[in-house]
């Protein structure tokens, strides 16, 4: 007789009041540290984006006792009876880690997208919802990604969350607007959890496949479609200034996050270095050109509405700001407004600490002096001399 056996006992399968409930989950309790918070009980869970979508749904189900199923691509079907983690531990979250962990060893979002969510009408997107996307990068290679609807903005516009490669415990990342990469063919896109993984999804609430045919207009009017089908209210420019910069702001936060992460773990090496595994895990070359994108969308969109002379509808204290980050008011009072948008404070070792703004961090990368390598500094990999290092780049 086993001591212990399925990963928890559901008492019930999902519902549509289930369903709503879980979106209000998503949106209310959902924490961009679920994973990387000591203090969660859900604390060292490894994702990329896939994983993180699907471990919020493990997670919901097993808080609520919900029943919870995933096919994998060659049929099988998972789900909360499983015994396949007996061996780990008697405890529950334990189990239910290594189940997380499982499923995101073996699958990905090609899966996730296949097999285990279904298209919906545009206008029933709420939070919990997923956008899956695949584009074919610079090398004519496919490139993934899964973001998390967290939250549908009054303007139509999203906040999104989510994880990247490699797995690893990081903080997932917040961004508000619209997805950067268009998906071109289904079964990508806009998708829900199938709560039962053998029916038939034309059957289940808000299917649709009209998103296939819209997005032959291409992405611009794609996205237009999408934000005016949601929207309760006008955007402005103001507020689409204030997504940009809160987009950088949010991710300059994650990365004091990641990177303090990072430097913690190297303390736990001594005076090693990184071995190529763990330097993959901690490094930050994907994050540092993610912000330095969003950095120039920043540039570039405040460029256009000067250009159009528009910049009379954004408040003073946001064109001073902006102005000084393009080079056109390099005054100690634009400086000041540069900080008021977003200035985040970077621990150094000794309590010491230093304050980082967009446009310091724009210009420190650009010269190559922000450091990706997790072996290096906390010094270094915000762009301050430090401690010398000699420890590779991988």
């Amino acid at each position: 007789m086993k001591a212990y056996a399925e990963l928890y006992q559901a008492t019930r399968s999902f519902e549509n009041i289930d369903e709503l409930e879980y979106s209000e989950w998503v949106k209310n309790n959902v924490t961009s540290d679920i994973f990387s918070n000591p203090n969660s009980p859900y604390y060292g869970i490894k994702t990329d984006c896939a994983d993180a979508a699907i471990a919020l749904r493990v997670i919901y189900s097993y808080e609520q006792k919900l029943s919870f199923e995933y096919r994998e691509n060659n049929g099988r079907i998972l789900t909360e009876k499983t015994s396949l983690f007996d061996h780990v531990s008697s405890n529950q979250i334990e189990k239910l880690k290594a189940f997380i962990a499982y499923i995101g060893e073996n699958t990905g979002s090609e899966i996730l997208a296949h097999y285990n969510t279904y298209p919906i009408e545009l206008k029933s997107i709420r939070p919990g919802d997923l956008y899956i996307t695949r584009w074919k990068n610079s090398n004519g290679e496919f490139t993934r990604h899964v973001y998390i609807i967290k939250e549908v903005l009054a303007t139509g516009d999203f906040t999104l969350i989510s994880s990247t490669t490699p797995r690893a415990i990081r903080p997932l990342l917040a961004r508000k607007g619209m997805p950067l990469k268009i998906f071109t063919e289904s079964p990508f896109g806009f998708k829900r959890f199938l709560n039962d993984v053998r029916a038939n999804p034309r059957i289940m609430p808000d299917y649709s496949l009209f998103q296939y045919e819209a997005i032959k207009s291409g992405e611009e009017s794609f996205f237009k479609l999408v934000k005016n089908t949601l929207k309760v209210t006008e955007d402005t420019l103001e507020l689409n200034i204030q997504r940009l910069t809160e987009n950088v702001c949010v991710a300059l936060k994650a990365r004091v996050n990641v990177v303090q992460i990072a430097s913690e773990e190297k303390k736990k090496l001594r005076n090693t270095c990184f071995k190529k595994s763990q330097y993959d895990e901690y490094s930050s070359p994907s994050r540092d050109r993610n912000i330095i994108q969003d950095i120039e969308r920043l540039r570039n969109g405040y460029r256009t509405i000067v250009k159009r002379d528009l910049a009379l509808e954004l408040e003073e204290s946001t064109k001073k700001g902006l102005d000084y980050l393009i080079g056109e008011d390099k005054t100690d009072s634009a400086l000041s407004a540069m900080r008021d948008l977003c200035n985040v404070k970077v621990p150094f070792p000794n309590g010491q600490f230093a304050t980082i703004h967009i446009k310091l961090f724009y210009d420190r990368y650009k010269i190559a002096l922000i450091s990706s390598n997790p072996n290096h500094s906390l010094e270094s990999r915000w762009g301050f001399k430090g401690p010398d290092n000699s420890c590779p780049d991988l």
